[in-house]
């Protein structure tokens, strides 16, 4: 009977443990230098990735100003390709904790 209940309240805490704790995204809801989107938002825990929408890229030489982006916790996220005809705002999105601190598109933290 113990070992029975130690197994449920193992089972329980590893759960919780998955499900019962949000993970953390960087944050700016108005267009925002990427250097400067620095806000660290607990995300709810329906939210599955952080979001990161590239609004603007400076196309003309000698490309002195930074990219402008919004980032955000979201339940949704659906990847865009930058490479694609006629994306005008690419959206890209991770899957773990302040995985989107970086240039969008570019693998970091390995």
């Amino acid at each position: 009977m113990t070992f029975r209940w130690a197994m449920w309240l193992l089972l329980l805490a590893a759960w919780s443990m998955r499900y019962g704790e949000a993970f953390r995204c960087y944050t700016c809801e108005t267009p925002t230098a990427i250097e400067a989107c620095k806000n660290i938002a607990q995300c709810k825990l329906e939210d599955t990735a952080c979001k990161t929408t590239l609004e603007t890229v400076e196309a003309e030489f000698p490309f002195n100003h930074s990219p402008v982006v919004t980032r955000s916790c979201s339940s949704s996220c659906l990847a865009t390709d930058p490479d694609g005809i006629g994306v005008a705002r690419p959206i890209f999105c991770c899957f773990r904790d302040l995985c989107n601190s970086g240039y969008p598109g570019l693998v970091s933290g390995l």
